[in-house]
């Protein structure tokens, strides 16, 4: 009896370390997705806690281009890019991220040309931060929504005197479902004035697929010396606004700048853009575009550049990220040759995490 009993001991300690390891095991599960649900909650998945993304789109286009006097056959660019983009979870609620952008010449022997974008920022419940070169105000609220068109001067008209990037520059924005609040400022010591170079503020409302925004931007440029050793460059003054409604096969969207600009020496001048953009979805994955602009440089006799023009654009989606177009455009300059181009063009899109 006593031997079974001692036989039996080790039998009954394996048998409660077996039950006691279950037990634990269980627990220890149970508490990982405790921990995983609440991580998951406070945004901290560490799945997504970082992430990295490699992306480009490559866009050549075949122009034939006639002014009157002149026409030419080229292969050209429709801002071809690459880019890098990252984010991490930092302080529990909030995302650290940068964007870096490249232009890609692909009428240049392919040559990668300058940045478009070199930023580095922070988001969370209080809006967005950012430092660098990176899209002003005035771009994204304004301009962004009349640049449908497969061109390197799109938006035609706001092409002329608006902005695209900026560098040295300080962003920030908040937005919620409908309204989206971007302010901006360009401070370099190397130019303009010493002590901001460019400001830029904007609001937009968005709701039920119809868009208002509006936007003021005040620039500086860098003296010429023409005005004396104290005095600072032409000074621009720009306010902006736009809207489209965007149904379920049609599109239509306006934007409308008003810049006075006073120069280092000579005459103020009061220009405008105007650029209508519109798209209307077809079968089997064509769309049609059209765009009507006028800019007006607010200056008289040969040296002006006032024109107006339209163009009309086929699309057709090939993939989800692959597509053609045919486009044909028009200027219709006050004072030199009506410009007229005909273009063939492909764009392919890609991204990719790493």
């Amino acid at each position: 009896m006593k031997i079974y009993s001692v036989c039996l001991i080790p039998l009954m300690l394996i048998s409660l370390i077996s039950s006691v390891n279950a037990d634990v095991g269980s627990e220890l599960a149970r508490l990982e997705k405790e921990i995983e649900d609440i991580r998951s909650k406070v945004g901290l998945e560490k799945k997504n806690a970082s992430k990295l993304k490699l992306y480009g789109s490559f866009r050549p286009v075949i122009t034939a281009e006639s002014d009157g006097s002149d026409s030419a056959v080229d292969v050209r660019d429709a801002l071809s890019r690459f880019g890098l983009s990252g984010q991490a979870s930092v302080l529990e609620s909030s995302t650290a991220f940068f964007n870096g952008e490249w232009n890609v010449k692909m009428a240049d022997e392919g040559q990668i040309d300058g940045a478009r974008l070199a930023l580095v920022g922070i988001r969370g419940d209080f809006g967005e931060l950012a430092v660098g070169k990176q899209r002003p105000p005035h771009y994204s609220l304004i301009a962004e929504h009349v640049d449908i068109f497969n061109h390197a001067s799109s938006p035609y008209a706001y092409d002329n005197i608006g902005p695209f990037f900026i560098d040295n520059m300080t962003t920030y924005q908040y937005s919620n479902q409908t309204l989206d609040f971007r302010l901006a400022m360009r401070t370099d010591g190397n130019s303009g004035s010493d002590t901001d170079d460019l400001l830029n503020i904007g609001l937009s409302f968005n709701a039920d697929d119809f868009y208002i925004a509006t936007a003021y931007l005040k620039s500086t440029s860098p003296s010429i010396g023409a005005g004396g050793a104290d005095e600072e460059g032409d000074e621009f003054e720009n306010i902006a606004l736009a809207t489209y409604i965007n149904l379920t096969q049609v599109y239509l969207a306006a934007a409308y700048q008003g810049v006075t600009k006073t120069p280092e020496v000579g005459d103020e001048l009061n220009m405008s853009t105007l650029d209508v953009s519109a798209a209307y979805s077809l079968p089997s994955r064509y769309k049609l575009k059209a765009g009507f602009f006028i800019f007006d440089d607010d200056v008289d006799g040969t040296s002006s550049a006032k024109h107006q023009g339209i163009n009309l654009t086929l699309e057709r989606q090939l993939a989800d990220n692959i597509r053609v177009h045919i486009e044909y455009l028009t200027k219709d300059y006050d004072e030199r040759d009506t410009l007229s181009a005909l273009s063939f063009g492909m764009r392919y899109d890609f991204s990719s995490d790493l």
